[in-house]
């Protein structure tokens, strides 16, 4: 069995998560390939991922292969891909979106032709977005069923592209509740939605007790710099605890486009002593964050836009690790925290309490203790990655047809993969 696995860019460290899921569906016996929409573009290559490279069908931007591959659709499948420029067009009255979602269709278009005699039988997609757009189309021009998993609940396409992407797709995969709900708001089938929680492996996290960091002991942050993370809210967390007297050391894990808005708030707050934004690491440099800190905070918040957080991978990865976090209470953080079981919960954007929370398990190392194993314990049982792939395989093979549709042909020569 052929599985397409589809990701916007390779290897992206923004999607660590994605790409360990492949690893372990393909240990686990199904053939997953990698088809990349986009070159890797400003954002830093994840390491540690060598051993995929082989599986990618990689991308350009505009080249050749695309106007092939356009030339190969429009004959032998003009119906199929007039229905997806109607979609596409739905967005005409936004430009920006209908370039980008034009683009979609051409690099869809290009990975199809550069696949057209590989007997694909199902097209997985993470996130409502350009991946699952993509399956979409692919639905049409090869006729080849597609699922999704949704890991947040913002949207950036019109309803009724959103409608017609969940209305193809023969499955939608929620990894937490509100996940789910966001879905079932939209109208989709209780039937179509599967809530099959995110997870990591607790042999690739193992919990840890390493050497803590040199001198202070450290909050931990990791995430994009980006506005729903909420690290603005740290830094003032940590102004309050500086004017408290209390020593620490807070070490942010990240790049993104609010680098220098925290930069300058940082100096406004005279934290340049205390805080340090490192920018991206490696999986295996943030694995030995994971030990070295003392604890995570995860100071997600409703941003401006309206944009919030799923249920951030990291905040796995930290408890998987041992490490004690304390998370607000917006998107699915409180799905995983137990407030005052594995970690503690505080209201949104409100650096006082975050502060409070934070210098309370700075100042008890039993409780630090207690967090950590009930963290790990609940990991193992509901944040397995090992349980999720299986899941999704017995999921992916229910909707899988009988029959693998290899018959587009071949009237074009084989296209350099």
């Amino acid at each position: 069995m052929t599985i397409l696995h589809l990701i916007s860019t390779f290897p992206t460290l923004t999607e660590t998560f994605v790409l360990r899921e492949i690893r372990r569906l393909r240990k686990i016996g199904l053939n997953v390939i990698i088809g990349q929409l986009r070159p890797l573009h400003r954002t830093a290559p994840a390491k540690g991922f060598e051993d995929l490279s082989p599986l990618v069908n990689g991308a350009g931007w505009f080249g050749l292969e695309m106007l092939k591959s356009l030339a190969f659709f429009s004959f032998r499948k003009p119906r199929k891909l007039a229905e997806c420029l109607r979609i596409v067009l739905r967005s005409f009255g936004q430009p920006e979106h209908f370039v980008r979602m034009l683009y979609v269709l051409l690099s869809s278009m290009r990975l199809g032709y550069s696949l057209r005699n590989v007997p694909i039988e199902f097209v997985r997609a993470d996130f409502l977005h350009t991946q699952a757009l993509a399956a979409r189309f692919l639905k049409s021009l090869l006729g080849v069923p597609y699922g999704i998993t949704a890991y947040t609940v913002v949207v950036y396409y019109k309803l009724a592209i959103l409608e017609e992407i969940i209305r193809g797709a023969a499955f939608l995969v929620a990894d937490t509740r509100q996940t789910k709900r966001f879905l079932l708001s939209m109208g989709v089938s209780p039937s179509q939605v599967h809530l099959i929680r995110n997870g990591v492996s607790p042999e690739e996290f193992p919990a840890c007790h390493g050497p803590a960091a040199a001198g202070f002991p450290v909050i931990l942050g990791v995430g994009s710099l980006v506005p729903k993370k909420g690290f603005d809210v740290l830094f003032r967390a940590c102004a309050i605890l500086r004017a408290r007297g209390i020593q620490f050391r807070c070490v942010v894990i990240g790049d993104g486009s609010e680098r220098e808005n925290l930069d300058n708030l940082k100096k406004n707050l005279g934290l340049d002593g205390c805080v340090e934004m490192l920018g991206y690491r490696t999986l295996e440099e943030l694995r030995d964050w994971y030990c070295r800190a003392t604890l995570l905070v995860m100071p997600s918040v409703v941003s401006p836009t309206g944009e919030t957080d799923g249920l951030p991978t990291v905040v796995i990865e930290a408890l998987a690790s041992g490490l004690p976090v304390v998370g607000t209470e917006t998107a699915a953080i409180p799905e995983i925290i137990q407030d005052g079981v594995n970690g503690f919960l505080v209201e949104t954007n409100a650096p006082e309490p975050l502060a409070d929370q934070v210098q309370v398990l700075l100042e008890r190392p039993d409780l630090r203790e207690k967090f950590g194993c009930e963290g790990r314990r609940r990991v193992e049982q509901d944040f397995n990655l090992d349980r999720k792939v299986e899941k999704l395989r017995d999921l992916i093979i229910h909707h899988v047809p009988s029959k693998s549709l290899s018959d587009i042909g071949e009237p074009f020569p084989q296209a350099v993969r």
